[in-house]
């Protein structure tokens, strides 16, 4: 279910937020005659447990649960608790080495904004236009790095770089400020520029260029990990701008691993739903654009906001990687033809509805899955899906070109894997139609089977 109202973006002096895609709907109830992705496995020759089939699927979302699946190849009969107590770790075990790799990955960034303002100058109520400069502060995360050249790109949130406020026509912030963790000085101050962004997800990228405070740092590019992989009560760190004071860390856990949440848009005319992890680490404002990292210091998602309603506490939100990274990948590729083009997302041109939905526990890793059925809703007509999909096919995976076929478990799948699509590329999606198993490839060779979002 969405979540409305309260909710409040995570920035020290903006208010903004976004949305979904693919234009899905859930399904309340009933469960219909569709059957689930593990179902459909199982025709196409899987012969694996449901819970082997959910685990394979996300895959283990930190390096012990890696070593715990590698025990398991290995015949290894105990739980994952099990596994735990003969490593001697505790759940509750010390994670700062990890954390202090993850701070040099993160950054403040300040924004000056030109502000219009009206003085009444006399006692005869005469009015001045006055233009002045206020400055907001937010994070980023280093996503790529050239250490040697002094070059990188930054993720950050898109309302931590616009102001519908302004009172100009320019909007964007022209000449972001960088500083590095332990760098917050006049001297540690890196000039960036915006490469480009997408208002309807709250993500944009910054660009640093021959930077020597950068050349002579001990920054890092953050590693992002599958998102999908998270579970619900893994350990968490959000790393940010906490109100502008300088980098800082608060920690919690997964409380929700995939959500949609109402918010509104950047410039404040629209509400739009956007994916989101909840978790109960603080979020302060500043922290937006921040990362939110696991106990391995693997980025699992990028800080936006926070829900602010008397009575409710520790319910702040994160944008999920695997979103994260296709949006801002996407953008970085499409700003080298055109700069001012953003993100690109390659249209199906159908809805999807959630036919069923279901709750797996896997006793050997201690985790439980959720499996949604997805069936098409409807096909739009002169779409790229027109000839290809039919309403009632239950979708069961995707795979962009020569990528990795990704089994669609969950409503966002789909959407997150079509920010992968770039012009030229071939998707192959497998669906069950009528019980029975077929795969289709959709082009997308035009301009016109994208829809872009700046």
């Amino acid at each position: 279910m969405k979540k409305r109202a309260y909710i409040s973006i995570a920035c020290a002096a903006l208010a903004g937020l976004f949305a979904l895609s693919l234009g899905g709907c859930f399904d309340g109830g009933t469960s219909g005659n569709a059957k689930n992705p593990y179902e459909i496995a199982g025709s196409l020759g899987y012969d694996g447990t449901q819970e082997e089939f959910l685990a394979g699927g996300t895959g283990s979302s930190t390096e012990i649960r890696k070593l715990f699946d590698e025990a398991k190849a290995d015949g290894y009969q105990g739980s994952f608790v099990d596994f735990l107590k003969e490593l001697n770790i505790g759940l509750s075990g010390d994670d700062s080495a990890q954390v202090n790799s993850a701070l040099t990955s993160v950054v403040s960034v300040l924004c000056p904004f030109k502000k219009i303002e009206y003085i009444r100058t006399d006692f005869f109520g005469t009015v001045q236009k006055q233009e002045k400069t206020v400055t907001s502060a937010g994070s980023g995360v280093i996503y790529s790095l050239d250490r040697a050249a002094g070059n990188a790109y930054i993720i950050t949130n898109y309302h931590v770089v616009y102001s519908s406020d302004s009172g100009v026509e320019e909007k964007l912030c022209q000449s972001p400020m960088i500083y590095l963790y332990g760098g917050e000085t006049a001297s540690g101050m890196i000039e960036a520029t915006y490469v480009g962004g997408a208002m309807d997800y709250d993500l944009a990228v910054l660009k640093v260029e021959s930077s020597e405070v950068l050349k002579n740092s001990a920054a890092t590019a953050a590693s992002a990990m599958d998102s999908d992989a998270i579970a619900v009560g893994e350990r968490v760190y959000a790393i940010g701008n906490a109100k502008g004071d300088g980098i800082s860390v608060s920690s919690g856990v997964v409380s929700v691993d995939k959500e949609y949440i109402d918010i509104k848009s950047a410039d404040e005319t629209r509400t739009l739903s956007l994916l989101e992890i909840r978790t109960d680490a603080t979020v302060n404002h500043g922290n937006s654009g921040g990362g939110l990292f696991n106990a391995d210091g693997k980025l699992i998602g990028i800080v936006n906001a926070k829900r602010e309603e008397d009575g409710v506490e520790g319910m702040g939100y994160a944008i999920p990687s695997n979103l994260a990274v296709a949006i801002v990948q996407n953008v970085i590729d499409n700003s080298a033809v055109n700069q001012s083009l953003g993100a690109a997302r390659a249209t199906l041109g159908i809805t999807m509805k959630i036919q069923s939905s279901k709750c797996v526990y896997n006793e050997d890793t201690c985790r439980t899955y959720i499996m949604e059925t997805l069936i098409v809703d409807s096909v739009t007509k002169g779409s790229v899906s027109e000839e290809k999909l039919k309403t009632g096919d239950v979708l069961y995976s995707i795979k962009v070109g020569d990528g990795k076929e990704k089994i669609i478990t969950r409503m966002h799948i789909p959407s997150t894997e079509l920010f992968n699509v770039r012009k030229g590329d071939t998707v192959t999606i497998v669906v069950l139609r009528e019980d029975v198993p077929v795969s289709v490839e959709l082009t997308f060779d035009e301009d016109s089977k994208f829809t872009v979002y700046s």
